[in-house]
């Protein structure tokens, strides 16, 4: 798909001049003494089709219509920031907790350490989830910190269901 936006865009470059120019300020020509306004500046974010065409003079084959709205689709999208993408360890670092927080639930004597790698997870998620809403690693974890506080309270209220219907302690 990068192939046609790029082959798109190279198609576009090389057009001839006048159908490359656009009006840079919108000011007025003064035609028999009538201010009429300059055309607007063409914005490809917001073309249409039909737009394009008119431009180029002639009809788009449907590769060049699909390259246009991806096109147009990525530069309303933007280029990800940089930093965005290095404050991910955090997202990462919450992941890991939940894995291994929950992974510790299978495992009797480790089952103890589950509480505070769970906590931990959802606290470094939601900070990642701050500096980054769109992070999946983060939201992971967290999800994976609260299904095992979750698992933790559910065993803890069947051990002690359990205990009262046997009458073992409380009686």
């Amino acid at each position: 798909m990068r192939k046609y936006i790029f082959l798109f865009l190279i198609f576009l470059t090389f057009q001839k001049a006048e159908s490359a120019t656009f009006p840079i300020s919108n000011t007025s020509i003064n035609i028999t003494g009538i201010n009429t306004p300059a055309k607007p500046v063409f914005n490809i974010t917001t073309a249409k089709v039909k737009d394009v065409e008119k431009l180029l003079g002639r009809k788009l084959k449907l590769k060049e219509k699909i390259a246009l709205k991806a096109l147009q689709w990525k530069l309303k999208k933007g280029i990800p920031n940089k930093k965005k993408d290095e404050g991910s360890n955090k997202g990462k670092t919450a992941m890991i907790l939940g894995i291994i927080a929950i992974a510790c639930l299978a495992i009797p004597i480790a089952s103890i350490a589950s509480i505070p790698l769970a906590i931990l997870a959802i606290v470094f998620g939601n900070q990642a989830k701050r500096e980054n809403p769109n992070d999946g690693k983060a939201k992971a974890g967290v999800i994976l910190g609260w299904v095992t506080l979750g698992l933790i309270v559910l065993a803890v209220t069947l051990i002690v269901v359990a205990f009262a219907a046997w009458g073992w302690g409380w009686g």
